[in-house]
């Protein structure tokens, strides 16, 4: 008995449909791509106040751009290009499908 259970397991995990849909996927990856969240920095995609910093005695706001009006060559080139040093925008080694699924989720949830 615990050998047609163990096989009929076996089986159904190779037929079985996909649990998550496409959105989930897309969603997922923006909330968690590499253990470091879109999320974090850019929200909901709109421009906001990441946070501030000092110059010259003046306290100055860090803006992240919107990113939901990217198109995508330029979309793609920033994910997929190493990041300077200075730069806060991490380097995710994303492949291809996931910088597409990324961009599919940011353009179609435009929500302001």
């Amino acid at each position: 008995m615990k050998i047609i259970l163990f096989l009929f397991l076996i089986f159904y995990g190779v037929w079985a449909e996909d649990f998550i849909s496409p959105k989930e996927y897309q969603e997922s990856l923006y909330q968690n791509p590499r253990g470091i969240s879109c999320a974090k920095c850019h929200g909901n995609g709109n421009q906001q106040t990441l946070g501030f910093y000092t110059k010259n005695g003046e306290k100055i706001p860090f803006i992240i751009p919107s990113i939901k009006n990217t198109n995508y060559k330029r979309f793609r080139e920033i994910l997929f290009q190493p990041q300077e040093s200075k730069s806060i925008m991490p380097t995710y080694s994303l492949t291809e499908q996931e910088i597409k699924s990324l961009y599919d989720y940011v353009t179609n949830n435009k929500k302001e």
